[in-house]
């Protein structure tokens, strides 16, 4: 392969990585998406692995990850065994699917601090009078974050449908 064109396709690959990163995906799950992407023809999980330098496992489970994003998908290829994969090239439908999946990550995160954060409130005892002013003013806050937080999934799925 011409070298420009090699540096092209690593440039690409390494910005899909850094972009999925950002979006609170693994690294690897950009660069993968971004193989199949350039590729013309359907993909195995070892030509994956082999052009990332990573294991077939770690490949695997990633691509089954793109899959449930709606990203990627498994191809037949008439004479092989393998599984094969192909991107979905509606990149509209990709970047949907990408923000949904890290705006529900980043939601299931605030919901798990605020579970943690009610349970250790509950936990409190022995409190004097101002202490327990405190606890009544953590508990109403944390329950309007739950509010929001009920708010922020229901506009999601209006928007989006609950994928």
């Amino acid at each position: 392969m011409d070298e420009n064109l090699a540096k092209a396709r690593d440039n690409f690959i390494e910005g899909a990585g850094h972009l999925a990163s950002t979006m609170g995906l693994s690294r690897v799950i950009g660069q993968l998406y971004a193989i199949l992407f350039l590729s013309n023809e359907p993909l195995c999980l070892d030509d994956m692995a082999g052009r990332l330098k990573i294991s077939k496992g770690n490949a695997s489970v990633n691509v089954r990850e793109l899959e449930k994003l709606g990203v990627v998908r498994k191809v037949w290829v008439k004479g092989s065994r393998r599984d094969f994969y192909e991107a979905e090239l509606d990149l509209e439908k990709m970047i949907k699917s990408g923000i949904v999946a890290a705006a529900k990550r980043r939601m299931n995160m605030i919901l798990e601090t605020v579970v943690e954060t009610e349970n250790l409130v509950k936990k409190a005892k022995e409190m004097n009078g101002e202490e327990k002013k405190t606890a009544e003013f953590y508990r109403k806050r944390l329950q309007s974050v739950k509010e929001i937080h009920r708010f922020a999934q229901e506009t999601l799925e209006n928007l989006f449908g609950s994928e």
